[in-house]
């Protein structure tokens, strides 16, 4: 059975590596799909649906064949057919350059009949508004489908029925709370940002397809690929040597890419197509938004009691927006939950970084702090009372004393700065947990050449986290060699196989899987050279760039006069997942300190504090990195970022990267990381976790600052000056 080295005799691993990837990546060396060329390459174009709802009549590419340059022109819909969105994919066009693609677009004539279209939940739910969708007869039962059910039966309505979670008698335990807090929490639609958009790359050599695609999972964009072409998978290649960001967007095989493949067989020769931003705002996917009414309850003591949600969002066009709730990092011993889908005509939610945890983070935490409002009570203390016992990956009650101390906790006004002028001080605080289990299926392979070189290969795609040092790190730690000594081959569907990048699974995954594989072919290369020392191969050690015996260093080899012995043959060493090597569950808190104008609404976040649990750490420098990161981006969720649809017309006002606000650098506050190693429970994600209790953080920190509950998101400055007039006129926004 595979094993870690213990922490003492670690040369690389838990230390702070840098990513082997950046000095080609700040060269410009690094190819990233965007960068490939193919020879006779043509550049491919979508048209999209410039209406949010409409019923396709008719298609004429003619015009379009007819444009110089242009190589071929497909529909994307049948007419019949309906899109749904703003953007949603109508037909395309191939040509000599990029120019010439988009001079075609504008050719193409296609008759819409418009038809009605819902802008926000509002409209959606109103009792007047058209149907536009069909939602399930009866509600969904929780878990997947039966095998073998028939799908259930639909009908008109842009809001699902009702689905009921419930534990305990939440009526009577509500009666004997001491203090109650209710009211209406939302949190808005955060649309995929990625840096690189998404797109692809494809080539046909006869009946085989090979594609770079910018994805999160090589596997999985073959799989779509050969099922929505109806081929074999065999005969499809998915390439990712470098990839710009996706955070849950790019885990699957997007239809830009099906696209470019159905045009590079109709033009017979490479086609790419890479979204704009425009585009990319509209239909690659976003975090659904979130509204709660909520009723929670705790007893004099501060003990919470009861839990009451009605909850309702948008995930776009016919697409849910599922969020756990309440938080589960406090104990509620009665919970009450009622959840509806609002459908509107507005490109349809993907997985998003923690999908679903920071809206409901977000609305818990704020409730917490409410009842310690109406308590008196430290929202500390509050919390420190209702956390359930301490397990290895659920540490909250040692972790917020420290992250406390830190941001100077004992420091904090009750509510609201007194202190004179318009800036105003404040700190909260917010927990988070997540899973982060590694995938079974997980497999890779480590071959050790005669010339003394190492490669490891596995089909996992470096989605900017440093996944290929990792590899590199593992392997070199398992050979005793240094990191320049060995290669990593990934992001190849040739390689053995490896899950998506997504859902924190990535370094549990690859590493419980790479470290197997890197033995065994390590302990066929000590089997070749222990009969020449006179020693069994049990005995050998590698280390330090040699081979030798644990207990006797005069019988030893170099590593590379030891990999001579292999001859003319390599050894190869295959891995599979060895789930002892990795662990499940990670858990963390932040605080956050901000500085809010009250005259203008404007909310700068100077400080946050992140305790952060993840299991054995790998790489301390890229840990740290993936805890910065996800905070960063729960900053732009907190402050800036909202997707905003004109409640007329349906169409995106903000699809730029001018008025779609994101965190620049001069928004990023002082970022303090404790990672907490915990080697004896093997290794976990964290990608997921640093993002999801950042934004609560941040409101409560504003709320302790102005003096005024914040229920919403982004805390824009108007919502900020909105909750100040509402607080003074005796309520809460």
């Amino acid at each position: 059975m595979a094993s870690w080295p213990a922490p003492g005799d670690r040369a690389l691993l838990g230390k702070s590596i840098k990513r082997i990837d950046g000095p080609d990546k700040v060269a410009g060396r690094a190819k990233y799909t965007y960068d490939i060329i193919r020879p006779g390459m043509l550049y491919g174009r979508i048209l999209g649906s410039p209406h949010p709802h409409a019923r396709i009549k008719s298609i004429d590419l003619s015009d379009a064949q007819k444009m110089p340059g242009v190589k071929a022109a497909i529909p994307c819909v049948e007419p019949g057919g309906q899109a749904h969105y703003q953007g949603e994919e109508i037909a395309a066009v191939s040509a000599t350059t990029e120019e010439a693609a988009e001079d075609a677009i504008r050719r193409i004539k296609v008759d819409y009949d418009v038809l009605p279209h819902l802008a926000t939940v509002e409209q959606a739910m109103s009792a007047d508004a058209p149907q536009v969708f069909e939602v399930d007869a009866q509600p969904r039962p929780p878990g997947p489908p039966a095998a073998g059910a028939p799908p259930p039966a639909k009908v008109p309505g842009n809001v699902t029925k009702p689905s009921l979670q419930q534990e305990g008698d939440v009526e009577a335990a509500l009666k004997t709370a001491e203090h109650v807090v209710e009211g209406l929490y939302q949190t808005q639609v955060q649309t995929h940002t990625s840096l690189e958009t998404h797109g692809g790359l494809c080539e046909w050599d006869g009946d085989k397809l090979t594609a770079w695609v910018s994805t999160q999972g090589v596997n999985a964009a073959r799989e779509g690929l050969a099922n929505a072409l109806k081929m074999p998978q065999a005969n499809v290649r998915v390439i990712t040597d470098y990839m710009g960001g996706g955070f849950g967007s790019k885990l699957g095989q997007d239809v830009q890419v099906l696209i470019a493949a159905k045009l590079a067989k109709a033009a017979n020769a490479p086609v790419k197509i890479m979204l704009d931003r425009k585009t990319e705002h509209l239909v690659t996917g976003n975090r659904p938004s979130a509204y709660a009414k909520v009723r929670a309850g705790a007893d004099a003591q501060g003990k919470f009691v009861a839990w009451d949600a009605e909850t309702w969002g948008t995930g776009g066009a016919g697409a849910g927006a599922g969020f756990p709730l309440p938080y589960q990092v406090y104990v509620w011993p009665n919970r009450r939950r009622t959840h509806r889908d609002v459908y509107i005509n507005a490109g349809p939610q993907r997985a998003f970084r923690a999908p679903g945890h920071p809206q409901s983070c977000f609305i818990t935490e704020v409730v917490v702090d409410e009842l310690a409002d109406r308590l008196k009570m430290d929202p500390l203390e509050l919390r420190l009372r209702n956390l359930p016992e301490d397990q290895p990956n659920q540490q909250w009650r040692k972790y917020f004393p420290i992250g406390a101390e830190k941001i100077g906790w004992n420091k904090r006004h009750p509510t609201g700065d007194a202190t004179a002028g318009p800036i105003k001080r404040g700190l909260g605080c917010a927990a988070n947990r997540w899973a982060g289990a590694g995938n079974a299926g997980t497999r890779a392979s480590c071959e050790i050449m005669p010339d003394g070189s190492v490669v490891t290969r596995i089909a996992t795609q470096d989605i900017g986290t440093g996944t290929r040092t990792l590899v590199a790190m593992i392997t070199a730690e398992t050979m005793g060699l240094p990191l320049e000594a060995v290669q990593t081959k990934i992001g190849d569907t040739n390689y053995p196989f490896a899950p998506g990048s997504g859902g924190s699974i990535t370094v549990a995954s690859v590493s419980a899987t790479v470290r197997p594989a890197c033995e065994a072919a390590r302990d066929a290369l000590v089997a070749k050279v222990a009969p020449g020392l006179g020693v069994e191969p049990a005995s050998l050690i590698a280390k330090g760039g040699r081979i030798q015996s644990k207990s006797d260093a005069s019988k030893s080899l170099s590593w590379k006069d030891a990999c001579r012995q292999l001859g003319t043959a390599s050894v190869t060493g295959d891995g599979a997942f060895d789930r002892t090597l990795a662990t499940v569950g990670t858990s963390g808190v932040q605080f956050a300190d901000v500085e809010v104008d009250i005259e203008t609404g404007v909310t700068r976040v100077k400080r946050i504090v992140c305790l952060q649990d993840c299991g054995m750490i790998l790489d301390k420098l890229t840990a740290e990195s993936q805890c910065i990161g996800g905070i960063i981006m729960g900053t732009g969720f907190a402050l800036y970022e909202n997707r905003i649809l004109d409640r007329n017309t349906a169409l995106m006002v903000n699809p730029n990267m001018e008025f779609y606000l994101l965190p620049g650098m001069s928004d990023i506050p002082d970022i303090d990381v404790t990672l907490v190693d915990q080697p004896e429970r093997g290794v976990v994600g964290l990608g997921e976790p640093p993002v999801i209790s950042t934004a609560a953080a941040i409101a409560n920190a504003v709320a302790n600052a102005v003096g005024a509950r914040i229920r919403k998101l982004p805390i824009a400055p108007d919502t900020v000056l909105a909750a100040l007039e509402q607080e003074r006129a005796g309520g809460t926004l």
